[in-house]
């Protein structure tokens, strides 16, 4: 029986390997036949949000056409305001096969501290089209302007619900306005994507939130629709008037001298090769051009810029530097350590302290194990987590060397258990890489 089980170990083992290796050589052949296989789209909020409304016609545009030889396909990858899909794009390969499309929020997640990371942490591939951003109540709300609001919130301060994600162009925008009227606070709420937002002012768990154009149009019900159903425009946030608006007027025409707008724009992790780059940049300034998309634009009143290369880095560096003036007032809301670090680590140090524990009052070379193994085994910890996180060596190698030396030491170091620990280790090290990639879509270092 034993034979027969260390006979599937050594299988599993061998069936990782071949695995690792054909991926190494998938790598090795991307760069002269990308794409050779469909090309991931993370889209960080909600399906039905803004962001989804506006990359899907242009995915779709671009498969009909036939521009590029694999299709886009959306992943849609809601969470922490943004930054659980930002991640999952910033800590995939340089291979050009996991591109993000995210807005504004990629910068101010980082001067708000809700993320460690920022644009410089990307390669910025393109820009695509103005938003236009408006603040919306329920349409039986009593307020009739966006002074009416900030009067309410400065007579009682922090008791207006406002969706504002942290970190986002939304929370800055709060921010400015609450400076525009001295004494002005908000209940500054985290809420998700559009679609969310929707349903919590409809179910009064909201006051008031940003939206952008696009998700209004999609939200806003028919004339007639009860007042406690619909929801309602109280200021736009562009310079001029919006037509689609039928009169309602902008912050600075009701005497709050705010505007704001924002931009989706095309990330790809930091390395990822310039002709990769090119290829995308080109495919998506064909697809702004094309007459389904401007039709799709219109109807939400996007305006259909475009900027790539210098143009784009030089909108981001200028956008940084604008925004900057508030970065001090942001909330710090999210852990700045990496999820899956923290789950390894925590499992390790857990079997670390019970191995500790049970061979509490051993002896080595004359003194007691228990302080000498746990502190070593605490070092070598905090050596692999600062590794995995500040140097390029790869995950499942140095998930290998930790687990083998951890059973070394436990085991006493017996050469006669080493080949049982370095197939523990294999199996551990390309086994967690193997089942965070295919199951959980988790690129690791």
């Amino acid at each position: 029986m034993k034979r027969f089980v260390h006979g599937i170990v050594i299988l599993v083992i061998l069936a990782l390997i071949v695995w690792k290796a054909a991926q190494a050589m998938a790598l090795l052949k991307a760069d002269d036949s990308y794409p050779a296989k469909p090309i991931e789209i993370v889209i960080p909020y909600d399906a039905g949000g803004g962001s989804d409304s506006f990359v899907r016609p242009l995915i779709k545009v671009i498969a009909d056409e036939g521009w590029i030889d694999e299709p886009f396909v959306v992943l849609n990858q809601p969470g922490g305001s943004g930054t659980i899909g930002s991640r999952l794009v910033k800590e995939a390969r340089p291979d050009g096969y996991r591109i993000l499309c995210h807005h504004e929020s990629m910068i101010t997640a980082e001067l708000s501290g809700a993320a460690n990371f920022g644009p410089s942490d990307f390669e910025v591939v393109a820009q695509t089209g103005e938003i236009v951003l408006l603040i919306i109540v329920r349409e039986d709300a009593p307020y009739e302007t966006i002074l009416d609001l900030l009067q309410a919130a400065k007579q009682s301060p922090e008791t207006i619900r406002f969706g504002a994600n942290i970190g986002s162009p939304a929370h800055f925008t709060a921010m400015n306005l609450e400076a525009a009227h001295p004494g002005a606070k908000f209940n500054l709420v985290t809420s998700g994507g559009g679609q969310t937002r929707y349903t919590e002012i409809i179910g009064q768990h909201l006051d008031a939130g940003i939206f952008s154009l696009a998700e209004y149009l999609k939200f806003r019900s028919p004339h007639g629709t009860p007042a406690d159903r619909n929801i309602r425009v109280l200021a736009c946030l562009s310079e001029k008037p919006h037509p689609e608006l039928n009169g309602v007027r902008t912050c600075m025409a009701q005497g709050v001298e705010v505007t704001s707008s924002n931009a989706y724009y095309w990330w790809a992790p930091k390395g990822t090769p310039l002709e990769i780059q090119e290829l995308i940049a080109s495919t998506l300034e064909e697809a702004m051009q094309h007459p389904e998309v401007r039709e799709r634009l219109a109807e939400q009143a996007i305006d259909p810029t475009f900027s790539t290369g210098e143009a784009v880095q030089k909108r981001v560096a200028d956008r940084v530097a604008l925004l900057e003036s508030f970065a001090a007032e942001a909330e710090n809301e999210l852990p700045h350590f990496p999820l899956y670090i923290a789950i390894v680590a925590l499992g390790l140090l857990i079997v670390v302290g019970i191995s500790t524990w049970r061979h509490r009052g051993e002896s080595l070379d004359g003194e007691s194990v228990d302080l000498k193994r746990g502190m070593l085994c605490f070092g070598v910890l905090l050596a692999y987590v600062a590794l995995l996180e500040f140097t390029p060596l790869p995950f499942f190698l140095l998930s290998i060397l930790l687990i083998f030396f951890l059973g070394a030491l436990i085991c006493g170091w017996e050469r006669k258990r080493f080949p049982i620990i370095a197939e523990i280790a294999l199996i551990a090290g390309l086994g967690t890489e193997f089942v965070f990639g295919n199951f959980f879509g988790v690129s690791l270092p």
